[in-house]
Order: structure tokens, then C-alpha cells, then sequence
């Protein structure tokens, strides 16, 4: 192990910093979504939000990798893109709860942020692999994945998920922290000027002359087209999801996608020595797709198992390709080649990833059927004020008139939680409630104030019928809105599409009504993939065919 003068402990400290490296990207990269939902954005703008990290990989290696590079010790850079990324993100947080948060402002910070974090990256992989033993440099890289899933468990149970921009301190205090240890770690010179001849080819240019092959073609054209509606379009849309079908704890629910990750990763050289790297990108195209049209199925179990297949899906199409274009290419253009895919992959590819997923999100035919409750309502004291300043009453009109006008508005669905959730050991999945009830030690109060089954399904069968709502009393307050009786039936009555007789909702229909058409979402793009996974299945040839005939032939 190499290590600068008086270096200790130089492993778990590399760990550490490996762990909050991707607790930063981790901290958001979920969470942002749902957020964005509570915000109303429309889909387009949570694209572009979810386009930063993307663009950051695109735009930093202009300028930020060649000056670090250069003139730079390599922890010295890190830490100062971190404090400045920080920032952004702490910016971020206390744009929303200011109440300030547009999206021009939040893009704005967003992008700093991902143009500092980007090529961070390479130059934290490189301190590791550069102050490790030989072959340990993965045992430290696996912290990353850990440091993923610790931040949103934490944000998860103790600053509201998704709900709330806490995330966003989450975030900017792990980039300050980081920054400050970065100044810490073993010094890493930086490597000076390239030498006489040697490119800075950061777009891997260098490689397009490997497309007259048509197997190495076949190969990129695949593994990009069928990259575009995966990991960034996911992304975008997982918490959402999860919210929409009222699962519990959406946020924490994610982090499944980096437990099966860690499994996936480490079965794949295993896989590769088995069936070759052509069958393994095989079944990661497929694997996309399969996991799509699983997330259709609206049941918590379909989701598990759609959020599991994430290791699967990311090593052996993303991981493999790597691998794949490295053992294609000849020495000289190893470099090059590997440059092109993460531009193509991370970079290309992620931002049309999300902004697929906004344009998808934002199709007339996607939308909620019912996004909130309409209701008819008193005027407020303001609006009564603003109304009798604009209007001049004739004469002997009553005095109380404005109290008497009704205005049709609309207030958020109330929240109605699984019965199975809340009323089995099920609701400890829950990690913020659960956290929260442990806490004040309330857990039967908070559940009388926030959830509509437990107040209506007396019968507990997450249904809700005619009777049990007649029951109720005249006016609800869940949370910090108030409810009428009549307005309730009124949205019932228009899911059960019943204006007449006895009625009865389940949950389901009641969460189907407000989510998108997750249907017309997902469909589209899995079969999107599907495509590029039958071509690359029937087009698609190992790395190694043709090598030893090219070498008799020299």
C-alpha cells in the first residue's frame, strides 16, 4: 500500500469517505421525486431536475477534470467542489422551506451541485485505488452502496421522506462534512500535463473509428438505446410510485434497489465465467423490461420484486458494458472507449432518461382521474374582504350576504392506510411513523388523526360503504385539513360511479383514482427496451469472437 508519510488507519478512513460520497447523490437522487409531486411541478421540470447529475458528467470534464488533473492534489479538488456542492444543496433546502422554491432556482442550484459532484467521483476513485492494496480497492468501493442506503433509511425515519425538503440538509451537511475530511485524506499529486502526444479525450471520440465493426455497433447502439428509459427514468419516478400505490415508507422502500445491488454485484464475475459477457448484457436488456411490466401489477409484492430486480438490472447492463467495451478494444483505445460509454450511458443517456419520463409523465392520458377533492365552501375572511372591495351590492342587500356565498375549490384526497399496515407488525415498515410513535408514544392518536380508514372502515376490510360512512360525524379533520361528510360521499360516490344507491370503495380504487396511468407510463418503455434486447440477442456476439482469427490472420 502506498500512503503519504504518517498515514494511519488508511483503509477505514478511504471507507469513510467512499460512504459519503454516495450518501450526498443518495440523499436526493430518491427522494426529489416525491418531493417534486408535493411541489405540483409538472413532469417536464422534474426531468430537467433529474437531468443535473446527468449533464454534470457532461459538462464538468470540459474543464474541472483537465485543471484538477494538472495543478491539483486530488483531495484538495474534492474537497473544494464538495463545499461548493454542499452549498447548492443546502441552498436548495432552504429555498423550500422559505417557501421560495421555484424551479428555475432549484434547477440552477441543482446543476451546481451536479457539475461539482460529477468528477468527484473519479477523483475520489482514484485516491482509493491509489492508497489501497491491490484488488482491495472494491471492499472500499462497496461503502458507497452502504452510505446509499443509510442516508435514506435516516432520511426515512427522521426528516419525513419524501414529504418534506429535509433531504436536502441531509445532503448539503454530508457534502460540508465531506469536504472538511476530504483535506484529510493520504495526498494525491496531481499528475501534470499529459505527455507529448497524449489526448485528453474526455468524450471518448478517439473510439468512434471502432464502429467499423459492426459487432462493436451493434454493442453500443444497444447498450445506449436500451440505457435511455432505465436508470435515470426509474429514478425519477420510483418514490412517486411507491406513494401513489400507498405503500409504506416509499423512500425506504428504495433502498432494496442498492441491497440487491450489493448481491448482484458480487454474483457477476461469476455469471460472466459461466454464460460470457454477450449473455449477461442479454439478460440485463430483458431484465429492464421484465421489471417494468412487473412495477405494472398493482400489488405490494410485484413491487418488491420489481425493486429487488434493480441489482440485476444495473450490473449486468451498465457493469457488463463496461466490461464488454473493455475487452473489445485494443490497448490503445481502452481509454477512449471507456470514456464514450460513461458519456453515452451516464451522460446521453441519463438526461434523455428523465426527460422521457416527464414527457411521459406529463401525457394528457396519464394523468389522476381524480387528483383532489372538490368541494364547495364559505368564503374566508380574506376573500370576503378582497370580494366586498371589488363589488358595490345594491341597496337593502342583507348584511350577512357574504357569509352566505358558496365557492367551489378543491383540498387534497385524505390519507387512507392499509389496514394490514397499520394493524399487523406490517406497520413498522413504516420507519417514520414507527419512529415518530416511539417517540411521543401516541402511535392510536396519530392514527385517529391522519388516516381515513381508521376512522370510516369499522369493519376493517379496507372497504369503505354506505353505512360506515353514514356513521361518521358531519365534519373530519385529518391532519390539517377538515372534511365534511357530504363531501366525502360526493368523492365516493364518484369513484364507486354510483349517484343512487348503496355504495362501497375499497382502498385500492380509491389510491387508483389518484395515481397516473402507471400502465401507459411504463408500458411503452419496456417494450422500448425489448427491442434493442431481441436485436442484441440476435445481432449481439462476445467480446472475444474474432480476436483469435484476427490473430492468425497477423
Amino acid at each position: 500500500m502506498t500512503e503519504s508519510k504518517g498515514a494511519v488507519l488508511v483503509y477505514p478512513r478511504l471507507c469513510v469517505a467512499y460512504f459519503l460520497q454516495f450518501a450526498i447523490w443518495g440523499s436526493w437522487a430518491g427522494a426529489l421525486g416525491g418531493y417534486a409531486e408535493v411541489l405540483k411541478m409538472p413532469g417536464w421540470q422534474i426531468g430537467w431536475l433529474y437531468a443535473a447529475i446527468p449533464l454534470g458528467a457532461v459538462i464538468s470534464p470540459l474543464f474541472i477534470g483537465p485543471i484538477a488533473d494538472r495543478y491539483f492534489a486530488a483531495q484538495k479538488v474534492v474537497s473544494l467542489l464538495h463545499f461548493i456542492g454542499g452549498l447548492c444543496l443546502l441552498g436548495c433546502g432552504f429555498a423550500c422551506v422559505t417557501g421560495h422554491a421555484s424551479f428555475s432556482l432549484l434547477m440552477t442550484l441543482i446543476l451546481g451541485s451536479g457539475i461539482c459532484f460529477m468528477p468527484t467521483i473519479a477523483l475520489v476513485n482514484s485516491i482509493v485505488i491509489k492508497h489501497s492494496k491491490e484488488g482491495s480497492a472494491p471492499y472500499v468501493f462497496v461503502f458507497g452502496t452502504i452510505g446509499w442506503i443509510v442516508v435514506n433509511l435516516f432520511i426515512a425515519a427522521f426528516l419525513s421522506g419524501a414529504e418534506q425538503p429535509y433531504f436536502f440538509f441531509a445532503g448539503g451537511g454530508a457534502g460540508i462534512l465531506l469536504a472538511l475530511y476530504s483535506l484529510t485524506l493520504p495526498d494525491t499529486p496531481p499528475k501534470g500535463a499529459p505527455a507529448a502526444g497524449e489526448k485528453n479525450d474526455v468524450f471518448g471520440l478517439g473510439a468512434l473509428k471502432l464502429f467499423k465493426d459492426p459487432a462493436f455497433a451493434i454493442f453500443v447502439a444497444c447498450a445506449f438505446l436500451a440505457s435511455i428509459p432505465a436508470c435515470n427514468f426509474f429514478f425519477a419516478f420510483q418514490v412517486t410510485y411507491l406513494t401513489q400505490h400507498g405503500y409504506p415508507s416509499p423512500l425506504a422502500l428504495t433502498t432494496l434497489n442498492q441491497f440487491s445491488e450489493l448481491f448482484f454485484m458480487s454474483m457477476l464475475p461469476l455469471v460472466i465465467g459461466i454464460i460470457g459477457l454477450k449473455w449477461v448484457l442479454v439478460l440485463g436488456i430483458g431484465a429492464w423490461t421484465l421489471r417494468y411490466f412487473v412495477f405494472i401489477v398493482p400489488t405490494f409484492e410485484c413491487a418488491v420484486i420489481a425493486l429487488l430486480l434493480h441489482g440485476f438490472c444495473y450490473s449486468f447492463l451498465y457493469v457488463a458494458a463496461y466490461m464488454y467495451a473493455d475487452k473489445k478494444a485494443p490497448a490503445e483505445l481502452k481509454a477512449s472507449v471507456q470514456s464514450l460509454m460513461v458519456f453515452l450511458l451516464l451522460g446521453v443517456g441519463q438526461v434523455l432518461g428523465s426527460q422521457l419520463y416527464g414527457f411521459m409523465r406529463d401525457l394528457p392520458d396519464n394523468a389522476p382521474k381524480i387528483a383532489e377533492m372538490s368541494i364547495v365552501r364559505a368564503l374566508n375572511e380574506d376573500e370576503i374582504k378582497q370580494y366586498s372591495s371589488l363589488f358595490v351590492l345594491p341597496e337593502g342587500t342583507p348584511t350577512d350576504f357574504w357569509l352566505n356565498v358558496k365557492k367551489n375549490d378543491t383540498i387534497p384526497m385524505p390519507k387512507w392506510n392499509d389496514v394490514k399496515m397499520t394493524d399487523s407488525v406490517w406497520r413498522y415498515l413504516d420507519l417514520g411513523k414507527t419512529v415518530t410513535d416511539l417517540l411521543k408514544g401516541n402511535e392510536q392518536e396519530q392514527q385517529a388523526v391522519d388516516d381515513l380508514g381508521s376512522l370510516l372502515d369499522t369493519n376493517k376490510d379496507n372497504k369503505i360503504s354506505t353505512s360506515e360512512l353514514a356513521a361518521a360525524p358531519e365534519k373530519l379533520v385529518l391532519g390539517n385539513t377538515e372534511y365534511t361528510k357530504t363531501d366525502i360521499e360526493k368523492t365516493f360516490r364518484n369513484i364507486a360511479n354510483n349517484t343512487v344507491n348503496d355504495f362501497e370503495v375499497s382502498r385500492q380504487d380509491y389510491l387508483a383514482v389518484q395515481a397516473y396511468n402507471w400502465k401507459g407510463i411504463l408500458q411503452n418503455p419496456a417494450i422500448f427496451i425489448a427491442v434493442f434486447f431481441v436485436l442484441f440477442l440476435i445481432l449481439g456476439k462476445n467480446p472475444d469472437d474474432g480476436k483469435e482469427k484476427q490473430k492468425n490472420e497477423n
